[in-house]
């Protein structure tokens, strides 16, 4: 354990000094922010329109900051599981192919533990991600006047503020740990490619092509962990928080749903984790 924890220090360290790695992170910031501003650009448009035709004003009295946030927070959880994928699925074979994993089983850990080192950068900067995403959002909406109260259509409070965000903190669960077994994946693949380049088409490959099938699964897609991550096909948490953000009752995932996500996420990133450390002990490096 000892190696694997000099290992992810000397990870975290190299991904601190990385310009690539600030960008994305500036990327996950910016793109919430200009979803909630073309979001309240297009609401603002279509108000003008209804009061030109003599319209009434549809939709939320207040607490319309809601929906702002969620779609917000959701684009950048999009673009931040691509990133993630994009990282740890070059994370094994690259520093395989430069000799950077050679020197650090040769100095600092085990096979296994510079595995496990990489693997433990997964809940790191997904959780990075997760804040700069939210705070992205967070700060537009703000900055633009949003309205975070209850939730309230013609003097009808739907939801309370609290009610609001403990479904919010309940989808954010479930997606962080979706996110989490998605770099794991990208470990696993990683660990069993000839090159950074295949690793990298393989593990997009893989997910993309789960999301074009999933929904022909049906309800059997929830056994798998991919479905419960915010990917850009994204049947997560979060896109029915986008509906329940709007006032609609019936949004959010089944409990039985949700608790499904929470327990399989993280079993199949131990299990990613476990099969990576076996495949790269087979390999010669």
């Amino acid at each position: 354990m000892t190696g694997s924890l000099r290992v992810l220090r000397a990870e975290l360290v190299r991904i601190c000094a990385s310009r690539a790695a600030w960008l994305g992170l500036a990327l996950v910031a910016l793109i919430p922010a200009l979803r909630v501003w073309a979001a309240i650009v297009a609401q603002r448009a279509k108000e003008i329109e209804r009061m030109a035709s003599g319209g009434g004003a549809p939709g939320l009295s207040e607490g319309n900051g809601w929906a702002l946030l969620v779609d917000g927070w959701r684009a950048g959880l999009m673009l931040a599981t691509a990133l993630l994928l994009v990282q740890s699925a070059r994370a094994l074979a690259g520093d395989r192919e430069t000799g950077v994993f050679r020197l650090a089983v040769t100095r600092s850990a085990s096979r296994s533990g510079a595995v496990v080192g990489r693997a433990l950068m997964g809940p790191v900067i997904t959780l990075a991600m997760v804040l700069f995403a939210g705070g992205g959002a967070l700060l537009a909406a703000t900055a633009l006047g949003a309205d975070f109260g209850d939730l309230v259509e013609d003097d009808y409070t739907i939801f309370s503020a609290f009610e609001v965000r403990e479904e919010l903190r309940r989808a954010l669960v479930g997606a962080f740990l979706a996110m989490i077994a998605v770099h794991g994946f990208g470990l696993l693949v990683s660990s069993t490619s000839r090159g950074p380049v295949l690793a990298l088409a393989g593990s997009l490959a893989t997910i993309l092509l789960w999301d074009v099938f999933k929904e022909d699964l049906g309800d059997v897609r929830w056994f798998v962990f991919a479905s419960h991550a915010p990917t850009f096909a994204d049947g997560s948490g979060m896109r029915e928080m986008a509906s329940f953000a709007r006032g609609m009752s019936d949004a959010g995932h089944p409990e039985a749903v949700h608790n499904m996500g929470l327990a399989l996420s993280p079993a199949a990133w131990v299990l990613s984790v476990i099969l990576a450390c076996l495949a790269v002990r087979r390999r010669p490096i």
